[in-house]
């Protein structure tokens, strides 16, 4: 589930490229720096949906204490209610899945571009002591690492949206079950269950999509005759 970089099957040497090595250069350099600022846009895409999904939750929660001063306990409050909650809720599930698509996105950046340093490390040897390990995937140490890797899925940006989400669907499920029945303790608990079941079902597809991402053929364990550069 935690393979190591790929290296070629073959010991590679900058001195043996001969007249190309300004092309090699230039072709580890730009692929580096594109790999970068890949990254660089995954993350920026990520704050700036996470950042609209709470500006509107803010905004349903401002205008649901509005509604809720003027018109207690009535059906077009209810409706409102649900009206309101029900479109945070698809807006916070949309969040959650583009979001958790763009961390496994940039994780497979970061995975290539540790490659591209054990490639740096293999064919200038000198260099290697100045590189960061490269044998190892972030998401591995970050992601994959200690007892609570369930747990670990809700510290990122998708798991947060994730758990929010659930949160609005308790509070949009609760309050159609206070419409229907009048009764505050049917309502927590058909909230709760609802919140609960949404929040179980997002970690086990977080976690479903990492794992697959983690075991795809593009991180299949190097050749056997790969060297390792350290």
């Amino acid at each position: 589930m935690h393979p190591e970089p790929a290296l070629p099957p073959h010991l590679l040497r900058l001195a043996d490229a001969g007249d190309a090595k300004p092309a090699w250069i230039t072709l580890l350099t730009t692929e580096h720096y594109n790999l970068g600022m890949q990254r660089a846009a995954t993350i920026s895409e990520v704050n700036g949906r996470a950042s609209i999904f709470i500006g509107a939750v803010s905004a349903g929660l401002i205008a649901l204490g509005f509604e809720g001063a003027r018109s207690r306990h009535s059906a077009g409050s209810i409706v409102f209610a649900a009206l309101v909650l029900s479109s945070l809720l698809f807006l916070g599930l949309v969040t959650f899945g583009r979001c958790l698509q763009i961390a496994i996105d940039d994780w497979e950046f970061s995975v290539r571009i540790m490659r591209l340093r054990a490639a740096y490390a293999q064919l200038v040897p000198e260099l290697a002591g100045l590189l960061a390990e490269a044998d190892t995937d972030e998401a591995e140490v970050s992601m994959f690492a200690g007892r609570w890797q369930a747990l670990q899925k809700m510290l990122s940006v998708a798991g947060s949206m994730a758990v929010i989400s659930s949160v609005v669907l308790g509070a949009d499920a609760g309050a159609v079950a206070y419409g229907l029945s009048a009764s505050l303790p049917a309502a927590l608990l058909a909230g709760a269950a609802a919140g609960t079941v949404l929040m179980f079902a997002t970690a086990r597809y977080q976690w479903a999509r990492w794992c697959e991402a983690s075991s795809g053929p593009a991180r299949a364990s190097a050749p056997p005759g790969s060297l390792r550069a350290r």
